[in-house]
């Protein structure tokens, strides 16, 4: 979980992206977790489930392509099974990780 890594700051940098660039990955952000079905809380982490659909784990390969610029110390484990049950998507990182991801998408735990 990242502890390859304890020198990475726990904190988001949106400055690595273009203006443009920012909007679409909010964007992609907000149109993956429309789709949410579960939260699973993890070790220095969560967990999120999805429904298994090409379009949406496009989505979920583009937000991790993003998010991994600007919060370089998050970890990312995309699971999808080979039939159409739900596919996964593990956050993890350092200590605090849990806290971080509560604040930064909020809307995934109403």
């Amino acid at each position: 979980m990242n502890s390859n890594h304890p020198d990475l700051p726990l904190a988001c940098d949106m400055s690595v992206f273009t203006p443009t660039n920012r909007e679409l990955h909010i964007q992609t952000i907000r149109k993956l977790f429309q789709s949410l079905q579960k939260v699973h809380e993890a070790e220095n982490g969560y967990e999120f489930s999805f429904p298994n659909s090409s379009e949406i784990i496009r989505s979920a390969a583009e937000f991790i392509s993003g998010e991994r610029l600007c919060c370089p110390f998050l970890e990312f484990t995309l699971t999808v099974s080979p039939n159409k049950e739900p596919f996964t998507l593990l956050l993890t990182g350092p200590n605090g990780t849990q806290e971080f991801l509560r604040a930064e998408f909020s809307e995934a735990f109403v």
